[in-house]
């Protein structure tokens, strides 16, 4: 007597069975879609100009997207690396080097950095909120309170908490602002110059 499986008869794990899982007419599987993508051309060796097409990688840092086509009319695309330092903006054209025993290429050079272009928008590296009862203090290492930052109605108020403060550097000191008010609350106020001082304005009052 030949033992059989009940059509009911649940099936044991490893059971081989005949039936088979169709697809759906018309529908391809992954396994036929990978076949049917053609692969990506591979960068072309040595120097090539490239156009930036993306300025930054959604995860990776200091990566671009470049854009160029090789002498066949076939079009490469890749994120690539660049060198530190260099400031690439979308729409440059970039100098690509991909040598033979590297596996990516690397951007070293910006053709066109010099021409007139947007100036990048500063990032927010740190906010830091300061309630109204609150104030923000610099002190330098044995604790001694060098600066104070505060606001009251009219903005925000810097406050030097040494007694004699000096402000130095190698080059020139701009001040710019809709209207400047110096004041001496004790003493004299005294203009060192060791060329020319040369005051103008509309009109000069003196006493």
């Amino acid at each position: 007597m030949s033992s059989t499986h009940s059509k009911h008869e649940p099936l044991v794990a490893g059971t081989a069975t005949s039936e088979t899982t169709s697809l759906p007419e018309g529908k391809a599987s992954v396994f036929d879609d990978l076949l049917a993508t053609a692969p990506k051309p591979a960068w072309p060796d040595g120097h090539v100009v490239a156009t930036c097409t993306e300025e930054r990688h959604p995860t990776l840092t200091g990566r671009i997207h470049v854009r160029c086509e090789d002498v066949r009319g076939c079009v490469h695309e890749s994120w690539v690396a660049s060198l530190s330092g260099l400031r690439v903006r979308i729409s440059d054209c970039v100098l690509v080097l991909k040598l033979p025993n590297q596996l990516d290429p690397i951007v070293i050079g910006v053709v066109d950095g010099f021409s007139r272009r947007p100036e990048a928008p500063k990032q927010i590296a740190q906010i830091l909120e300061v309630k109204p009862d609150e104030t923000l203090q610099v002190n330098a290492e044995n604790g001694q309170p060098l600066l104070h930052i505060t606001r009251n109605e009219q903005g925000p108020v810097i406050r030097l908490l040494q007694v004699d403060t000096q402000v130095e550097l190698p080059g020139k000191l701009r001040i710019s602002a809709g209207a400047i008010e110096l004041c001496a609350r004790k003493g004299a106020v005294r203009i060192d110059a060791s060329d020319d001082v040369e005051i103008v304005g509309e009109a000069i009052h003196l006493n």
